[in-house]
């Protein structure tokens, strides 16, 4: 009598674990596709334009992350994930701040052409 107790009890373990593992999965499933959607709208924007090299390696973490979820490598796979989205959020900080550059260089040509025409109105007040 006791063996069929711990034989049901085991059983019901193995069962709640294959529960929980196909449950883990299907979390890295979700976090693989939202994943690539935030990648593929990171492409359209000015990241695919300014910071194609960090893009590239995000997409190619996706590809290792999706590799090891079908080999069921739950832990690399999710080690992956997070290396991705690393590598996108530093894309697009990349994309961010070259932008920054940008805007900053045409406010300066802006500011150096009002200091220009602001010299010429002193200089016509004095004569």
């Amino acid at each position: 009598m006791k063996k069929h107790r711990i034989l049901i009890c085991g059983l019901i373990v193995l069962i709640y674990s294959a529960a929980l593992a196909a449950t883990a999965s299907s979390s890295t499933e979700e976090q693989l596709k939202q994943l690539e959607l935030r990648t593929g709208k990171a492409s359209a924007t000015s990241v695919g334009e300014y910071a194609k090299g960090e893009l590239e390696a995000a997409k190619l973490s996706i590809g290792a992350a999706k590799i090891n979820a079908a080999a069921g490598k739950e832990k690399e796979a999710i080690q992956k994930i997070e290396l991705a989205e690393a590598q996108l959020n530093a894309a697009e900080a990349r994309a961010a701040e070259k932008e920054l550059i940008e805007k900053v260089a045409l406010h300066r040509s802006e500011l150096k052409k009002l200091e220009a025409q602001l010299e010429r109105y002193r200089q016509g007040e004095n004569n």
